[in-house]
């Protein structure tokens, strides 16, 4: 939401209060990911996610000096979540395991979209950060919804083979 109302904001604010409520965000995801004794495919997952948050917050607060490092960081952050929602998906298939195929199918589908997407506002938009708000918008409601998945185990937790 930051990033959608910025116009009116100075960048210095705009780089600290986003880097700030990412850092925290990726230390709450990582309290949420390790909180569970056995590990299970979507906590480890979510522990990549909280790396790249805290990385990408980091970045926007130490090297971010202009707009256009900011939307580049941006980008690549994207293009990371993009390829990470397909790589869990190939990951999840090559398990073995009981899984939902329709959450699956809806992960892929995000994550096509956030690629296809980022290439779009990179390519085209003069709105670029404006529209990569929505697109954070976005992937933050893929989140809320895959809630209930996670709490309610709809994916098998993974045996420790001590790889």
């Amino acid at each position: 939401m930051i990033l959608l109302f910025s116009e009116n904001f100075a960048f210095s604010t705009i780089q600290f209060v986003l880097g700030a409520i990412l850092i925290i965000a990726a230390v709450i995801a990582f309290i949420a990911a390790f909180s569970k004794q056995r590990k299970q495919v979507q906590f480890a997952y979510h522990e990549m996610h909280a790396l790249a948050m805290l990385v990408y917050g980091i970045s926007i607060l130490v090297f971010c000096n202009t707009v256009e490092a900011m939307i580049s960081f941006t980008e690549f952050l994207f293009i990371f979540y993009a390829l990470s929602e397909i790589i869990f998906c190939n990951w999840l298939f090559n398990l073995g395991q009981k899984v939902l195929y329709r959450v699956i199918f809806v992960r892929l589908i995000i994550g096509l979209a956030a690629g296809a997407s980022t290439v779009v506002i990179a390519s085209f938009s003069m709105f670029k950060l404006e529209a990569f708000s929505l697109l954070f918008i976005l992937v933050g409601i893929n989140v809320l919804l895959y809630v209930p998945v996670m709490k309610g185990s709809g994916l098998e937790e993974i045996q420790d083979d001590g790889l």
